[in-house]
């Protein structure tokens, strides 16, 4: 009902402004991704809220919403199983962040290692949604180690000033661990 509905309103928008066939397809493909990523991720934050951790998956959803699409990594192949990953990332991130209190030491240790796992990986590339420019290959593993270095960087900055550090090192963590996913299935 949902894809149909986004499906008749990109159709409209795409016979109003004249866009071809395949530009209508990408535009109907990427709403619907942006729709349902919007509503997993206000979901899990309305959920998040409602037991005591509004800031604390405001702050792991957006760290993961701005590296994520560039440095690549796990992806489920379902919207529920992708919900379900989400929201078992985002508790071990919060569990972690109020049971293992990092030194200066740590916490810069975990960062760098972060840092090397996406500088030498990224970006992991989904077969579901395979890039072939190698433009944009190139492009997305620069901004993907900009970004998780800046993420990073504001991780050891906020130190000694808020608590806030160890849920940006965690998800940064997380992350970078994610994009050693790829295990060959034997048939």
């Amino acid at each position: 009902m949902i894809r149909s509905f986004i499906g008749n309103f990109v159709q409209d928008i795409c016979n109003h402004n004249g866009y071809s066939e395949e530009q209508c397809e990408q535009i109907q493909y990427t709403t619907t991704v942006l729709f349902f990523e919007f509503i997993k991720l206000m979901s899990i934050i309305i959920i998040f809220s409602l037991i005591g951790y509004c800031k604390e998956s405001i702050i792991i959803i957006g760290i993961m919403s701005i590296t994520k699409p560039f440095i690549g990594g796990y992806h489920e192949n379902t919207q529920i199983k992708c919900f379900i990953a989400t929201m078992l990332i985002t508790t071990s991130v919060i569990l972690l962040s109020l049971n293992c209190k990092l030194n200066f030491i740590s916490n810069c240790i975990l960062i760098l290692i972060s840092l090397f796992s996406i500088y030498n990986t990224a970006p992991v590339l989904n077969d579901k949604m395979p890039i072939t420019r190698l433009e944009l290959i190139k492009r997305n593993r620069i901004l993907g180690i900009i970004i998780s270095s800046i993420v990073s960087t504001s991780s050891i900055l906020l130190y000694k000033y808020s608590e806030l550090y160890e849920l940006i090192t965690w998800t940064i963590l997380f992350q970078s661990i994610l994009m050693f996913n790829k295990i060959e299935k034997i048939k």
